[in-house]
């Protein structure tokens, strides 16, 4: 029996990774659409997996609510029903998490105890979970930032989380998707490492990615600032190229990555960078059979849909999920043609 029939419980426990790790994506987006994330002013890894049981505990959270920002300059107006409806979506986020931790943790020590798991696979399997906690972490450093008084670049208080905090955690997520599904790529198709084999595919495969993360990473300042709620036009923001707001300031850092036009100037822009690569790329090397090169095309011009039709309708719940989801979906995409063309690497032990 070769390595990969052998590993087949191991490669369906990644599997099954991905996909809690991808739904995770969307239930996080949702909690943030919803305006839920804050929902929950305390973190209690074990018992705040129980919602409040009683009328009176429900009163007692709600009342924690109501101390923070969000609530007083926002939100003033929620009854006790209101904040149920935003707190279910906080609640399942963190118990997803929670999931995904025992999804995790119990399949391998079976695997381990199996002897499946060695060598390269086994210290593989303990950084995806080490990045899972971290993951974790950073999402309660995340809501740390919403729970106390922080102002922005102007001065005025914020009530939303840290964008800079969301796009952190939200990278950090996307990471450990790449590391297990690189890790199913090993198992299924060789043991092959980050380093380009040296040809033109490989090299421009991993410029694509740097400009993937770039556009993640602002799609996340978008979302982090609600920037995608204002000049709801396309292809021009509000009748022009460079809205008059674009750069407001005397700093051009602070005018693209923390105020709203600039944030979606941004990542609008980008977009069509990485829509224009993309494609140039998987038709250059279209007839490269271990590139996934209509996979692609097809993931980048949906993306790429995606974005515009959230932008013209001011952020639909399901459009902006289906958006952060795409991303996931091109990243996938991408990290197969990345792993095709890599350096292939010993597989000790």
């Amino acid at each position: 029996m070769n390595d990969r029939e052998r590993l087949k419980p191991v490669t369906r426990w990644l599997l099954t990774g991905c996909i809690m790790i991808a739904l995770m994506v969307v239930i996080g987006g949702i909690t943030r659409l919803t305006g839920s994330g804050l929902s929950i002013t305390e973190w209690k890894p074990i018992m705040g997996a129980l919602p409040p049981m009683s009328e009176a505990a429900w009163v007692e959270a709600f009342d924690k609510y109501k101390q923070i920002p969000e609530y007083q300059l926002v939100n003033s107006h929620m009854q006790l029903a209101d904040f149920k409806e935003i707190f279910f979506w906080e609640w399942l986020h963190r118990n997803w998490g929670r999931l995904m931790g025992i999804v995790f943790i119990v399949p391998f020590v079976i695997f381990w105890r199996k002897g499946l798991l060695k060598g390269w696979l086994m210290q593989r399997s303990l950084w995806i979970m080490l990045g899972g906690g971290i993951v974790a972490s950073l999402g309660w450093f995340m809501v740390l930032s919403g729970l106390v008084d922080l102002r922005d670049a102007n001065g005025q208080l914020l009530v939303d989380v840290s964008h800079y905090r969301l796009a952190i955690h939200l990278c950090a997520a996307f990471a450990v998707f790449g590391m297990v599904l690189w890790t199913i790529f090993d198992i299924n198709s060789g043991k092959r490492g980050f380093a380009s084999d040296g040809t033109t595919a490989a090299r421009l495969s991993r410029v694509l990615l740097f400009l993937l993360a770039l556009q993640i990473a602002w799609g996340a300042f978008t979302a982090g600032l609600n920037a995608g709620r204002i000049h709801n036009t396309w292809p021009l923001m509000s009748g022009a190229f460079v809205p008059e707001l674009v750069l407001a300031s005397d700093s051009l850092w602070q005018d693209l990555t923390a105020h709203k036009d600039g944030v979606q100037f941004t990542h609008r822009n980008l977009a069509w960078l990485v829509a224009v690569a993309f494609i140039a790329f998987a038709w250059r090397f279209r007839s490269t059979p271990a590139l996934p090169c209509r996979m692609l095309i097809a993931a980048v011009v949906v993306q790429f849909a995606l974005g515009v039709l959230t932008i013209l309708t001011q952020v639909h719940i399901a459009l902006g999920v289906l958006h952060q989801f795409g991303a996931l979906a091109l990243l996938a995409a991408l990290l197969k043609a990345i792993h095709a063309t890599g350096r292939r690497a010993p597989i000790p032990g």
